[in-house]
């Protein structure tokens, strides 16, 4: 029992929320980490009676039916949560990447693979919403077939390229909760015995422990199956979903109150919110993009920190934990600091060997006030981490309702601790290494990973990019080595003469970036004030102008879901959460909710990609929602650069309404983003004529537009060539020869009766009255469309006098005149750009590439002929 507590409350994981460290699960007690024991403080035995005591009165932890709804743990509900909010978020993506070089058994590695699902039911396990509650569903069986890409024929240097970028796409590829599946595995195989094996999971259902796990079980498992044997692994004593329903029972009533009065104590004037100074504010939408560095500590000043730890009776983590608040203290003036710390929170014997998501976050607030020495300073964060530890069982979540901390966001500041060596994975007569390979999503602002080596330590810094420059990290990392000498080679300094040279920075905090860039405007109709109210009680800030941005005030991800209902509630408006990021002012909420007849579901403003401190891209188009055959050119364009959509959806009886004057509609909607130009507008095929006529409609009203450009877009039917049989002839062989066979049964009349037959399909929701799927909606505009019909057909009348940028693709100009119509309706100039490929290969891989490319340069070329444009004009 000693040995679990000890090694859970300082071996917490190396990164962030991802927890890849690994507790040991060993249960004998070795004598290094007895002699630490022998010297623990006090309060240390009094947090391992604490444990003791709670711990007797759980309930045992044993198989549930199967024939309920299955609950999620607190740890799966907040992790859900957060995905509601941001869908389109890779940072609960826990990449594994695994060089393996030998002989390999291809199918006893996917045997294995599946075998690991079989035993776990968490692998198999997706989510939904039973009477609006989150609930697991365990499918009774998932075959995993493990696709090989061959990447042999590339030379060596294009090997080594290719399966990086392979491996950080892989990394990055979104997961969907509700469908599944959530553990993915792709082998590129890079020569004959040289292979990488890719192995992606979603957080929710695997934490840093479970990759333990899961190599142990691989291993043995490739063994068994290499040599035709069946597994000898023992069947598992509980699932996770036992735990899950078990946790919810044993957290409540006395346990429960016991857990509470702690943190009560904790936080009962709630918790500061950290001005940590950062090199520049935080942008209007956050893209949590990530970046790390690392430090490796010499032998000597190791050997002199875990010296001071004995002869202090603290831990390593303790000791190091200490030093980095100090580094804080002196990088914020604050003497109320907290930092979170991530813990396995694997109590009970039963989970051990199980795959899933059990860590918990700790918050350890650290009183530094009266500037005491360090020896002082570490007794303090001793204290503070021994009982943070005996009373770890109460989940973050429940922590943060429970005590109205939702004011304050957690995902400042980290530190953790791996001081278990990390097993890596054997497999049978093979070598294997492991990749370096991240989501590239930063989970906090900063956060210090420690990893304890045989001879020395190592710090690495993860950083969110949005605040920080590398040069400040490198900085960061420098003081941290130089206070730890300045710590154990005097314990006694106060903490304030600890890094005399760091007494004026440079850097500003985001409260003083806020106030340097902050004018006040105050609520200015009965809307705004409300609005303002709800606010202000949601965020606990009084003082908040219309213009202020929510993330600017403190606000996050769970604040925002609290902001909503608020609203739904005074206003009877069912607002996504989600719906913050595209209008984080109350100005912009304002023009949100004054819409007459608005709704969600209807608008035609979407995210393709957040983030990014230039002006954003805006992509229009009149057919669809959510524009996902853009986001693989998105993804090619600048990464500075956030990109908008906006396309009429489908979906109501308004839309013929909104394409007839779309450009107006359009317009409306991306004020709520950028209120004033210059403006970037890209039109795709049909949008094209959307975004000229915006362009001119925006140039009357004194706008700049910087870039206007028409991806593949016809003026009209009259640029349709008239071509000869034997042109006709011509064109179509060469169609034929470049598209295939889908070409000629098109031409053979398969569409012709693929669309009466669903002309009639749409006809029977119709007559019944019943509301038709999207497929129906889609086709009735695009029959309406190819019937002329006025109020879905139209084309630009008024002539914009700026440039034009034409991207046509070139497997189609035959049939079309050169221009595509555009000549004479661009009298300030018609820049046409080829493209590989036709109407439909043109925003796939490779041809979007190619457009990508061309398209980000004629943007690069304004901003440099016309100097670079900031985002002034922009709330």
């Amino acid at each position: 029992m000693m040995k679990s507590l000890e090694t859970e409350q300082f071996s917490t994981s190396s990164v962030a929320l991802n927890y890849k460290g690994k507790i040991d699960p060993a249960s004998e007690t070795i004598p290094q980490e007895q002699s630490k024991l022998e010297k623990a403080p006090q309060e240390f035995w009094q947090a391992i009676k604490t444990v003791i005591a709670l711990q007797n009165q759980a309930p045992p932890l044993q198989q549930i039916s199967r024939d309920t709804d299955l609950p999620l743990s607190f740890s799966q509900e907040r992790l859900w949560s957060l995905h509601q909010l941001k869908p389109d978020s890779s940072s609960h993506n826990i990449p594994l990447a695994l060089r393996i070089t030998g002989l390999l058994n291809i199918p006893a590695l996917e045997q294995s693979l599946n075998q690991i699902l079989r035993r776990h039911e968490t692998l198999r396990t997706t989510f939904t919403t039973v009477n609006g509650q989150p609930v697991q569903v365990v499918a009774p069986e998932r075959t995993l077939t493990l696709p090989i890409v061959n990447l042999q024929e590339l030379s060596s240097d294009q090997r080594e390229t290719e399966s990086l970028r392979l491996a950080t796409e892989e990394a990055q590829r979104l997961f969907n909760l509700d469908s599944g599946p959530l553990l993915r595995a792709t082998l590129l195989q890079l020569g004959e015995q040289e292979y990488v094996l890719l192995v992606t999971i979603h957080q929710v259902v695997f934490d840093g422990w479970s990759e333990g796990v899961l190599f142990r079980e691989l291993e043995a498992l490739y063994e068994t199956f290499s040599t035709g044997k069946p597994s000898m692994l023992p069947q598992l004593p509980i699932q996770y979903a036992d735990f899950a329903v078990w946790q919810r029972q044993w957290l409540q009533d006395e346990f429960l109150d016991a857990l509470l009065s702690y943190w009560k104590q904790q936080f009962s004037d709630g918790l500061p919110v950290q001005q940590l100074p950062t090199d520049h504010p935080q942008p209007i939408v956050p893209t949590r993009r990530s970046a790390h560095q690392t430090l490796v500590f010499p032998k000597e000043l190791t050997e002199a920190i875990k010296s001071l730890s004995r002869q202090e009776g603290a831990t390593l983590f303790t000791t190091l934990l200490a030093a980095f608040k100090v580094l804080l203290y002196r990088y914020t003036d604050q003497d109320d600091l907290f930092v979170c710390s991530p813990t396995a929170n694997r109590n009970r014997t039963q989970t051990k060997g199980l795959i899933g998501y059990f860590v918990n976050l700790l918050v350890l607030r650290t009183d530094l006030s009266g500037n005491p020495g360090f020896r002082e300073l570490l007794s303090r964060v001793r204290s503070c981490a021994s009982g943070a530890f005996a009373h770890q069982d109460l989940p973050v979540q429940q922590l943060v309702n429970s005590l109205n901390l939702v004011q304050t966001p957690l995902s400042q500041v980290m530190f953790a601790l791996q001081n278990v060596p990390k097993q890596p994975l054997k497999l049978s007569g093979l070598t294997v290494s492991s990749l370096d390979i991240e989501n590239g999503t930063a989970d906090f602002d900063l956060s210090l990973s420690m990893v304890e080596g045989a001879q020395e330590l190592t710090g690495v810094f993860k950083y969110n990019t949005d605040l920080f420059d590398d040069a400040t990290i490198t900085q960061m990392l420098g003081h941290f080595q130089t206070l730890l000498e300045e710590i154990v080679a005097n314990p006694e300094q106060p903490i304030s003469s600890l890094l005399p040279l760091l007494v004026s920075r440079s850097l500003t905090s985001n409260q003083e970036h806020r106030e340097l860039e902050r004018e006040f405007v105050a609520a200015r109709n009965m809307l705004e004030v409300q609005l303002t109210q709800i606010w202000q009680e949601v965020l606990g800030v009084q003082s908040i102008s219309v213009t202020d941005n929510f993330f600017d005030l403190g606000g996050h991800s769970l604040l925002a879901a609290r902001l909503f209902e608020r609203i739904e509630k005074t206003f009877n408006k069912n607002i996504p959460s989600a719906t913050i990021f595209q209008a984080p002012t109350i100005e912009q909420l304002a023009n949100i909710l004054s819409q007459e007849g608005w709704a969600a579901s209807n608008s035609s403003l979407v995210v393709i990609k957040a983030g990014g401190s230039k002006p954003p891209l805006f992509f229009l188009h009149v057919l669809g929602e959510g524009l996902e055959f853009c986001k693989p050119l998105a993804r090619h364009l600048d990464p500075e650069r956030p990109i908008y959509g906006l396309a009429v959806g489908i979906m109501d009886e308004d839309s013929a309404n909104k394409v007839k004057d779309a450009s107006t509609h359009y317009i409306k909607e991306m004020r709520m983003i950028q209120p004033n130009g210059p403006y970037f507008l890209a039109g795709i095929y049909c949008g094209g004529r959307v975004a000229y006529d915006m362009a001119e409609k925006l140039q009357a009203q004194g706008e700049e537009v910087a870039v206007l450009a028409l991806l593949n877009s016809l003026r009209d039917a009259k640029a349709q060539k008239i071509l000869s049989v034997r042109e006709r002839v011509f064109a179509h062989s060469n169609n034929f020869l470049r598209l295939g066979f889908p070409y000629l049964y098109r031409k053979m009349g398969l569409e012709h009766t693929k669309n009466q037959l669903m002309n009639m399909y749409c006809q029977l929701y119709d007559r019944f009255g019943l509301p038709a799927p999207q497929a129906c909606r889609n086709f009735t505009y695009r029959e309406k469309k190819k019937a002329g019909n006025p109020e879905w057909v139209f084309a630009p009348q008024q002539v914009y006098h700026g440039s034009v940028t034409l991207f046509r693709a070139i497997d189609e100009v035959a049939f079309y005149d050169a221009d595509l119509g555009w000549g004479k309706m661009a009298p300030g100039g018609l820049d046409i750009h080829d493209i590989p490929g036709n109407n439909e290969s043109l925003f796939q891989e490779p041809c979007v590439q190619v457009m990508a490319k061309k398209l980000r340069a004629c943007i690069d070329k304004v901003q440099t002929d016309e100097g670079s444009v900031n985002l002034e004009h922009t709330t």
